[in-house]
């Protein structure tokens, strides 16, 4: 019985230690680790603004996202979807340099900067946002008719049904919109460097730019390393913030 039930857990494992392990004799044969702990106060320092980087653009996207999602279910707005969400889509095909791109030539028509830490986060949050409306928005729709008319019927407000009945159900897909959102940024946070926003960008870059592949790896790796830690933590997140009851409704879905 004891090897039936850790089975599923060793297929889990077993790829993930597997990748572990090239990864780290990659690391260590490309001389990656002797550049790392070598130039270590660099590398605390760069992974620090990369984290900055990444939180604070999904925080905003978060809040912007799940806010913009849930104002289009609104009776009130709901005309104001279809376009919203056009343009939703229209900004997530645009590549990420392209969105730089936009933020490098439009910032200083504002009169602000365009290059820096200011125009980095504008153009992460940006590229963040649109998953995170599209899941907020789907998440809602979906919530069965049948049990927000029962909610009314029981005398909630509105406001009453949105934050114990709709979000709570939707809040699974939301989650996986900022799941795929905070995987986008920490991939994509590392081009923030080309127009000055530093971060790891800066040992990946400068190893392409050297071809010297030790010094590329002391910095992608670490941002592999960052998108695998986020995306366990927003799992972890998920079961303790969605109720037992729609766990178990999803699992039941997916069988």
């Amino acid at each position: 019985m004891e090897a039936r039930a850790f089975s599923p857990v060793l297929k889990k494992l077993i790829p993930v230690l597997l990748t572990i392990i090239i990864v780290a004799g990659l690391y260590k044969y490309y001389g990656a680790w002797a550049y790392t702990v070598k130039n270590l106060a660099e590398f605390f320092r760069l992974t620090l603004e990369h984290l900055l980087l990444v939180l604070v653009s999904m925080a905003a996207a978060v809040t912007v996202g799940v806010g913009l999602g849930t104002l289009m279910t609104r009776k009130r707005f709901a005309h104001l979807a279809p376009a919203i969400m056009g343009v939703v889509n229209v900004w997530q095909s645009v590549h990420s340099l392209g969105v730089r791109a936009l933020a490098y030539g439009f910032l200083p028509l504002l009169g602000l900067s365009g290059i820096g830490v200011v125009p980095a986060l504008i153009a992460l949050f940006f590229h963040a946002v649109a998953p995170i409306v599209r899941n907020t928005y789907a998440g809602i729709q979906s919530v069965s008719k049948d049990v927000i008319e029962a909610a009314t019927g029981m005398g909630m407000s509105p406001k009453q049904i949105l934050f114990r009945i709709e979000l709570p159900n939707a809040l699974p897909v939301i989650m996986g919109g900022v799941r795929t959102s905070t995987a986008i940024i920490v991939g994509t946070a590392p081009l923030a460097f080309l127009i000055g926003g530093g971060g790891l960008g800066f040992w990946i870059f400068t190893g392409i730019a050297l071809m010297d592949m030790g010094i590329m790896m002391a910095g992608a790796v670490p941002v592999a390393l960052i998108a695998m830690l986020a995306d366990s933590a927003l799992a972890r997140t998920e079961k303790i913030v969605v109720s037992k009851g729609i766990q178990a409704e999803e699992y039941q879905v997916a069988m």
